[in-house]
């Protein structure tokens, strides 16, 4: 693990149609070294790659394929370099997802992207609601139950029950909010938009590399 935030970089993937400047702002003054990836650039340089989170999964896929970043993405996960998904960026490392219809995501954790039922929670799923953390995890996030800001309409459903790090319930339905595979991290909620505890998880970072 590095020491401090000044010498870990975290390298943002621009999507194009995404509001990035808050969690850009964030990370900047917690002190990590931040940067947008040029699409020319032949690898990914960086010690923490992210995905931001607004937008469509089927334009988001559209957009990485066609700058093949799909590619760069794999070639940094085989470095297991850590990389973190925030909402739809957290959807997009799973197999599928059936908004719009069925697309392909990147494939880097097992399940697929489902919508809400909208029976049970009003959507776009829009507030603060709380998360669960697993008890192994606490010592990383130093927290086991806070409340975080959502907006979403779909959710994950990874196939290995393992990987929910996190879950939150609403109206008697639980879905992962946080995800953790190997080297990837995802939250559903925007750390960048929850306060306080919402910092204090992105300074979490630099304890997964």
């Amino acid at each position: 693990m590095l020491g401090t935030y000044n010498k870990i970089s975290i390298g943002i993937i621009n999507l194009g149609f995404n509001n990035i400047f808050s969690i850009l702002n964030s990370l900047k003054n917690i002190g990590y070294k931040v940067k947008f990836i040029e699409l020319s650039q032949k690898k990914i340089q960086a010690d923490i790659l992210l995905l931001p989170g607004v937008g469509s999964f089927p334009r988001a896929m559209n957009f990485l394929k066609k700058n093949h970043l799909n590619d760069k993405i794999n070639t940094f996960n085989e470095r297991k370099k850590l990389i973190f998904g925030i909402c739809l960026g957290m959807q997009l490392f799973f197999d599928n997802s059936e908004e719009f219809g069925y697309t392909k995501g990147l494939g880097l954790i097992s399940g697929s992207v489902k919508k809400l039922d909208k029976n049970l929670i009003k959507k776009p799923n829009i507030g603060w609601f709380p998360t669960n953390i697993k008890r192994n995890f606490l010592t990383k996030f130093n927290f086991s139950k806070e409340i975080f800001y959502f907006i979403h309409s779909l959710y994950c459903k990874p196939v290995d029950k393992n990987n929910i790090v996190a879950t939150t319930v609403i109206n008697k339905f639980s879905f992962c909010s946080i995800v953790k595979y190997k080297n990837i991290l995802g939250c559903q909620f925007h750390p960048e938009k929850s306060g306080e505890k919402g910092i204090m998880l992105l300074k979490s970072l630099k304890k997964f590399i």
